[in-house]
């Protein structure tokens, strides 16, 4: 129930095994020490239930009762020891555990009851809307009514692409003359946009809904589970909901799952595996996650190899995943369809890697050379002149291979984040890039129209004015690791 929608039954049940396994061989093994079953059963239970829970353990101390010095792992550990040892040792002098093992077993079945019953009644979508970070009751897609005119919506997003005063002040870069190409096209270029969010999966789970994000909490550490949790919210955004609702056939060329239309290519983000997600509170887990990476020698040579060409191997899988969804916007615009197209497409550009010049030349870099380009202000006006000549191609293309014209929606998810906070105060990461191509130019009578639809206002306001005003409360200030 807690992690409805964020991992699948057959993880639940493999990882369900593998612990059951691992208390029954434990417990076999104490069989042969004490000799006695129950003083067995009870010490795999007071031991097992430090293994799974004490993640809980130590942030009750941590976020619920703010004892900070209780949740240091070096405090926490010796009391736990300290009560596991007065414990076992009352359980190895027992006796009689007929008392103690029907509250245990009531105390079970209970647990149990209490959450199939909810289950059960309620359903799986009332505990997967728990992990969502929108309500979904901005707008009821069914209570729409289907517009006459359904022009095909290309939602084009260049990761990254920071804002033009970001882009004259802090890279002595003038973007000017691209916006100029556009503007002569008919776009309208926003003056001072700002994303919602600074990352990734929230900033487009915002967009994609309508909404702020609920439980992200201000210049709080993100943890991996709200990574899964912002997938899952653009899993199953309104948006896509209202433009099916609306007749239009969806073309996902993007990193997120979207309405049952799986990722081109799968970001993971800072997410976690399903099985990590789940045992995210073990002892085990908690231990290896924040201590022992310290008494880590470092890798070897041969894994520091192998890590190199996992991390181009990687890399390239991303410049090969932006050549085909600029190839497939190529194609998309001939291709004969009874219905109308929202097209999601979402580019690693000018995201980082450079893979190449601002003629589109190949670069061939090592690991080293990409990391160092990521905060190199040369080649990042340099791959961003390459991307500003692939977003006016596709501009192009999109423009005069239709017999209808679309709507094109340009913008970035997020600013440029990769330089050193000492030269870039983190609340840039805000300044992004926004363009909006409406046919016939007629951006005042679409807004009208728009505007008298419940939740528009709040969507159009910011895109036609400056920006949607940040909740203070729910921006996200996340300092980018060094």
């Amino acid at each position: 129930m807690q992690y409805y929608g964020l991992i699948s039954g057959h993880i639940a049940l493999e990882v369900l095994a593998e612990t059951e396994l691992i208390f029954l061989a434990f417990f076999l093994l104490l069989l042969i020490i004490t000799r006695h079953a129950n003083r067995s059963f009870q010490l795999t239970t007071l031991i097992g239930f430090i293994a799974l829970f004490y993640g809980v353990i130590k942030d009750f101390f941590k976020e619920t009762v703010h004892i900070n010095f209780l949740a240091r792992y070096v405090v926490l550990l010796a009391l736990l020891v300290v009560l596991l040892v007065f414990l076992g040792w009352r359980i190895l002098k027992k006796q009689d555990f007929r008392k103690t093992n029907l509250f245990q077993n009531l105390l079970l079945i209970l647990f149990i009851v209490v959450d199939a019953v909810p289950l059960l009644r309620l359903g799986g979508p009332v505990f997967m809307q728990k992990n969502l970070l929108v309500k979904n009751d901005i707008i009821n897609p069914d209570t729409l009514a289907v517009p006459a005119s359904r022009p095909d919506v290309y939602f084009l997003v260049f990761d990254s692409y920071p804002g033009t005063g970001f882009l004259r002040d802090y890279v002595q870069y003038d973007n000017t003359p691209f916006n100029t190409e556009l503007q002569n096209r008919g776009f309208h270029i926003i003056a001072h946009p700002k994303s919602n969010y600074n990352r990734t999966a929230f900033s487009i789970s915002s967009t994609l809904n309508f909404e702020y994000l609920h439980t992200i909490a201000n210049n709080k550490k993100l943890e991996p589970r709200q990574y899964n949790q912002a997938k899952l919210s653009v899993e199953h955004a309104i948006v896509p909901r209202v433009f099916v609702h609306c007749g239009y056939k969806l073309y996902n060329l993007s990193v997120f799952d979207l309405a049952n239309n799986p990722a081109i290519l799968k970001e993971t983000f800072l997410t976690f595996s399903e099985k990590q997600v789940l045992l995210y509170n073990t002892l085990a887990e908690r231990v290896k996650r924040d201590i022992l990476w310290h008494f880590s020698n470092g890798p070897s040579e041969k894994e520091i190899k192998d890590n190199g060409n996992l991390f181009i191997s990687r890399n390239l899988a991303k410049r090969d995943f932006n050549n085909s969804i600029i190839d497939s916007l190529f194609k998309l615009p001939g291709l004969p369809t009874a219905t109308p197209k929202f097209i999601y497409a979402h580019f690693y550009l000018p995201h980082p890697p450079f893979f190449y010049d601002s003629t589109g030349k190949s670069r061939d870099r090592t690991p080293r050379e990409i990391l160092m380009d990521m905060e190199n202000k040369a080649a990042v006006i340099d791959y961003l002149k390459y991307t500003n000549k692939v977003i006016l191609h596709l501009v192009d293309t999109l423009l005069h291979n239709q017999a209808t014209p679309p709507i094109i929606i340009v913008q970035s998810d997020h600013g440029y984040r990769d330089f050193r906070q000492s030269e870039v105060n983190p609340h840039l990461y805000f300044n992004n890039y926004s363009a909006f191509y409406f046919p016939n130019n007629n951006y005042s009578a679409l807004y009208d129209t728009l505007s008298n639809i419940n939740t528009f206002p709040l969507i159009f306001n910011g895109w036609f004015n400056t920006h949607i005003p940040l909740q203070k409360d729910s921006v996200v200030f996340t300092p980018y690791p060094d």
